[in-house]
């Protein structure tokens, strides 16, 4: 059961350049609604960005980049990054689910009624980055699942942004 889940993951997990390559056609530079965020509000200014379940909200690859790009180092400059990877779902699915629950959920997240916005859990794919500011290195997590959401204007401990 958890290997299908993982097997679904790793289909929908694409790597950027192929996540890139898949945008959904539309009015050129617009980006498509998707599902407002369900996460419960962050009480933890020092977690934002650093962990999967405090990831950062932003719309698709490209959302990821142009957050990353506003980012200010404590000296400065603009820190360099990288996408380490997907690290699975940002809230883990119980240990008790069958095949046919694991089914049924995945089906509800991708249909038009899931993306109104239902306040359950968020199980979207978090995406690693290495951000380093010089040597100082610091691994942050984004959700690119959110675009219907608001570009985001707070910086994850260490950092400030540009708005």
């Amino acid at each position: 059961m958890r290997m299908r889940f993982c097997s679904i993951l790793a289909i929908v997990s694409l790597p950027a350049f192929a996540q890139d390559a898949i945008l959904p056609a539309g009015t050129p530079g617009q980006m498509p609604e998707a599902a407002p965020s369900t996460q419960a509000p962050v009480q933890d200014d020092d977690a934002y960005g650093m962990s999967k379940a405090q990831a950062i909200e932003v719309c698709y690859p490209q959302g990821q980049r142009e957050y990353l790009a506003r980012l200010i180092c404590p000296g400065g400059a603009h820190p360099t990054f990288e996408r380490a990877g997907s690290v699975g779902p940002r809230t883990p699915l119980p240990d008790d689910m069958s095949d046919a629950q694991i089914e049924a959920l995945l089906a509800e997240m991708r249909s038009p009624g899931k993306a109104s916005g239902s306040g359950g859990p968020d199980l979207h794919v978090v995406d690693a980055y290495e951000v380093a500011c010089g040597e100082q290195r610091t691994r942050l997590y984004l959700d690119m699942y959110h675009c219907a959401s608001d570009r985001p204007t707070r910086a994850p401990k260490g950092f400030t942004i540009l708005d």
